[in-house]
């Protein structure tokens, strides 16, 4: 009877800590570059946080996630189809996921109360880490390195190759190897906002990018 009550407060203890660490961050995310923008005279609007380019924003996002989430879904479909033929140790170190995918089945699951606060929560990380690595960290890497060309007509350089890695290796908080592929999403962000110049479409993007690999999960397993 004690090991399963034990259990039972586990199961709720390990969940809530994981929210409690993921709102200290969005929340150290955002107060660390405010605090730092302030000694140097400056505000977030300096390092993205702007809306007056919203228009722009939202349509090169929507127009980003057109044209790679359809080829990544059908590429994460293969991926989790193929993992169960791969040794396990290598498994563990490409991917999360543990048992056999099924074909791809949209729907909330049985508590979609859990997944709309998924969803809020990955509205929060979004904006809170565009605005630490494309937003501050990628300005103050810039005044060192400027960028020195432009991709479809975005001006790119080290700093945002830079905050890509920056942004990858953070994630290593959670040990895992397959953690740092957020890599190569986190240079389509840096894009976005070389793009229009502010965070917004970054976030708006991280923020979908994010929900549907949700989507995708519960769809597969």
């Amino acid at each position: 009877m004690g090991v399963l009550v034990a259990v039972r407060i586990a199961g709720i203890a390990v969940p809530l800590l994981h929210q409690i660490v993921g709102a200290l961050a969005v929340g150290a995310f955002l107060y660390a570059p405010i605090r730092q923008l302030e000694r140097r005279a400056q505000d977030a609007h300096d390092a993205g946080w702007r809306f007056d380019r919203l228009g722009a924003d939202v349509g090169w996002a929507l127009l980003t996630c057109a044209i790679i989430l359809p080829p990544f879904t059908l590429a994460f479909s293969w991926f989790v189809r193929e993992l169960p033929r791969l040794p396990p140790q290598i498994v563990s170190l490409v991917s999360p996921y543990v048992g056999a995918a099924h074909p791809l089945r949209f729907r909330t699951g049985p508590q979609p109360l859990e997944f709309a606060g998924q969803i809020a929560g990955n509205a929060a990380v979004a904006f809170a880490e565009e605005f630490f690595y494309r937003g501050y960290m990628t300005m103050r890497l810039e005044e060192s390195w400027p960028p020195r060309m432009r991709i479809l007509g975005a001006p790119l350089g080290r700093a945002a190759i830079v905050a890509a890695l920056l942004f990858a290796v953070g994630h290593l908080l959670e040990p895992a190897p397959w953690r740092l592929a957020v890599f190569f999403p986190a240079l389509v962000f840096a894009w976005l906002r070389a793009r229009t110049g502010t965070i917004v479409g970054a976030a708006i993007c991280h923020f979908i990018f994010n929900v549907w690999l949700l989507l995708l999960e519960r769809a597969a397993f």
